[in-house]
């Protein structure tokens, strides 16, 4: 299934330290290690750790990683950090601790670990630009912005900088969860503005689907990642997105070799790897195993088998 694969390699930011999960660190580390070791690896991303818990992450993942690698291997562990927000005196330290775990593996050699990108949280524009001077350029930066009021103006301050828009797709209330109204428009706001978009919570099943959990409705990850593709090559908008994005028949997302269908849409490889790349980068998740076992499921994988 070359177009699925398209779609989601490298797609899942794994944060079992989380909510529903809410994992030990040593927990979380283990279970990163083990998913890295099966067949379906190439659903991962990075791992999800706080800044202000690096030392812990190091004392438990430390005997697990690579005992050798170079830049570009694939056995080492990448590293998204959480940083604090700019009004919180704490930031300035998140980043001279994400600075010195970094210096301290290229300096030791074979880096087997590397913080690869940063993330944090703003309230309003001003925020952003102060935010874009702090971090410095050799990592990517992602800035999570509210959905609750109308995020449009705190997007385009990201315009012509490089960092990403990240949304915040779910939660433990039922107004963590955004609309796909609300989705479609940040979603919108992102692709004009040339900005990277990712999401994250809430996301563990394919297709749109009721949590009886929460008594909810929750997105799926086909939804998030086919309506992004969409929304980049500006082949839906508004209402259709808003479709797209409210699907809840998983198998209506029909993937092939030259790309994938959804109903009357048609998405190639190549259109779906650029805005993999410009685009839509990846969503959080507590969970892998869910994932990997819908996918399974519907026979979109087969566990135990690399993907083609």
């Amino acid at each position: 299934m070359i177009g699925l694969t398209r779609l989601l390699e490298g797609s899942i930011d794994y944060a079992g330290l989380f909510p529903p999960a809410s994992y030990s660190m040593e927990k979380t580390v283990e279970m990163f290690a083990k998913h890295r070791e099966t067949p379906e690896r190439w659903l991962l991303s990075r791992i999800v750790i706080p800044a202000k818990r690096l030392s812990e992450f190091e004392k438990f993942a430390a005997p697990l990683w690579p005992k050798s690698t170079s830049d570009n291997n694939d056995q080492m562990w990448r590293v998204t950090a959480l940083v604090s927000s700019l009004d919180d005196p704490e930031l300035e330290r998140d980043l001279e601790q994400i600075d010195e775990f970094n210096t301290f593996y290229k300096k030791k050699g074979g880096t087997p670990v590397h913080i690869e990108a940063i993330e944090t949280k703003a309230t309003d524009s001003e925020m952003i630009a102060e935010l874009i001077e702090l971090i410095p350029d050799e990592y990517e930066a992602w800035v999570e912005i509210p959905w609750d009021k109308d995020p449009r103006g705190m997007i385009a301050a990201l315009g012509g900088f490089d960092v990403g828009a990240k949304m915040r797709t779910g939660g433990m209330t039922v107004n963590a969860h955004p609309s796909p109204e609300a989705l479609a428009v940040f979603m919108e706001a992102a692709a004009a503005t040339k900005a990277l978009f990712k999401a994250t919570a809430g996301m563990h099943h394919p297709a749109r689907n009721m949590s009886t959990s929460l008594g909810c409705e929750q997105f799926g990850f086909f939804n998030v990642f086919v309506g992004a593709c969409l929304a980049f090559h500006d082949l839906a908008k508004g209402e259709k997105l808003v479709k797209v994005l409210s699907e809840s028949d998983e198998k209506q997302f029909v993937f092939t070799a030259e790309g994938l269908k959804y109903k009357d849409y048609r998405l190639t490889l190549k259109q779906i790897m650029e805005a993999r790349k410009k685009f839509i980068r990846s969503f959080g998740s507590c969970s892998f195993d869910e994932p990997v076992a819908d996918l399974n499921r519907l026979g979109l994988i087969r566990l135990g088998e690399t993907a083609s």
